[in-house]
């Protein structure tokens, strides 16, 4: 610390045994300054320790009330954060919602898409065979509607053969075994109420499945009618007008007399022609190409025989 300055007066007056030999004097004054210097080993005075104390409690205060509205801050922006975090989460929640719902509408838009691709591409299948089976009806001269389709419990059935015929392949055949028998123009007669025509055979397959189905009957000349006869002298021809290749002759065909032919029941089906008057009565066997009905039409094939 500054040294303190002190200033005194002091004041000098002779004494009074010397009144009489000394002459009296004016007083004296001396002024002395006296400098006092404070020593740093004594302790201060307790007003000091106060007064040195009181700026440190002012900072503590202070410097609470600073901390408390940095906590009110911090709460407040913490409070901020939290509202606008649940703001935006509530937004996203609802923005995931809708993609979810939209997501899944689009799923089952495209399930919904697949479905009616596949029922269009049905419908247009079915179209396609109803215009086809449509075609096939129309050429014929005839139609019986009642010997393909038949009223179920479920709708109309439709069968690709005539009832009591069987199918082998693309063509469906009928075996006469009914009577009265018939002459060869009489069987084709019998054929075309069908839109049929007498048996055309052109592979051994055919041939094979024909004597399949066939039984001797009456006596060794008797058997059935197929659809191929003599024209012009020793020219064979199918009721197509297709001249024949071939064939399955017993023996060697008899010439000139304008025959019909025949189909023996044989053990050999490669040996059961035989040619004879197309005036003899025999059974026959009628062929139609088989007849294609869109599916919700379709029912099975009856498989069996003609009944006798």
């Amino acid at each position: 610390m500054e040294e303190e300055l002190c200033y005194s007066t002091v004041c000098f007056k002779p004494f009074d045994n010397q009144k009489s030999t000394v002459p009296q004097l004016e007083e004296s004054v001396l002024y002395a300054e006296v400098k006092r210097k404070q020593s740093t080993s004594q302790t201060p005075p307790e007003t000091s320790a106060k007064d040195a104390a009181t700026p440190i409690l002012s900072a503590y205060r202070r410097a609470t009330v600073f901390l408390g509205l940095l906590c009110f801050l911090l709460l407040a922006v913490l409070t901020a954060v939290g509202v606008f975090n649940y703001i935006h989460m509530s937004k996203y929640n609802n923005i995931l919602a809708q993609h979810t719902q939209a997501k899944a509408t689009n799923l089952q838009l495209l399930a919904d898409k697949e479905v009616l691709e596949r029922e269009r591409a049905r419908l247009t299948t079915q179209g396609e065979q109803m215009n086809s089976t449509l075609d096939v009806i129309l050429k014929k001269s005839s139609f019986l509607v009642d010997e393909y389709c038949q009223s179920t419990g479920n709708g109309v059935q439709c069968t690709p053969c005539p009832q009591k015929w069987i199918q082998n392949g693309s063509s469906c055949y009928y075996f006469n075994e009914d009577w009265p028998w018939k002459t060869w123009t009489g069987s084709q007669e019998y054929c075309k109420g069908y839109g049929a025509q007498l048996a055309i055979i052109d592979s051994v397959e055919e041939q094979e499945f024909i004597n399949q189905q066939t039984e001797s009957y009456y006596d060794k000349y008797h058997g059935y009618w197929i659809g191929l006869s003599e024209k012009d002298k020793e020219t064979w021809v199918w009721t197509t007008g297709a001249e024949l290749e071939g064939g399955f002759w017993v023996n060697a065909p008899s010439k000139g007399y304008m025959e019909c032919v025949l189909s023996m029941a044989s053990k050999n089906p490669l040996k059961s022609w035989i040619s004879t008057s197309c005036y003899m009565r025999n059974r026959w066997i009628c062929e139609v190409d088989v007849l294609t009905w869109p599916t919700f039409l379709q029912a099975q094939q009856n498989q069996s025989g003609p009944s006798t």
